[in-house]
């Protein structure tokens, strides 16, 4: 399913930002793809999905004496947290949203 977040973004020319984002607790949408989708009117410059990441939401470890940690997670255990990096290859500056959708 396909998606547009509603924040606006900006990235300097030549720079990379790293946006962090999540969905409500308890919601785990699975792996997401996800790119810059420049505003209109803003310049013409390429933005540059450069990796995207998922992490689990864990609140808390506990170590067992001579054993593993163990880590409590969050809610359910499916609170995830995504990150994208995003580059401007471009020589001017651009407003822009994330968009994306489910691989």
């Amino acid at each position: 399913m396909a998606w547009r977040m509603g924040n606006v973004f900006f990235v300097a020319p030549g720079a990379t930002i790293t946006i962090t984002f999540f969905w409500p607790p308890g919601v785990d949408h699975g792996p997401q793809w996800v790119m810059a989708h420049p505003l209109p009117g803003e310049p013409d410059v390429w933005l540059v999905t450069e990796r995207v990441g998922k992490k689990l939401i864990c609140e808390s470890g506990v170590i067992t004496q001579n054993g593993e940690t163990h880590f409590v997670c969050a809610g359910t255990g499916s609170d995830y947290e995504y990150r994208v990096w995003i580059t401007n290859d471009g020589a001017s500056g651009c407003r822009f949203q994330l968009e994306g959708g489910g691989v």
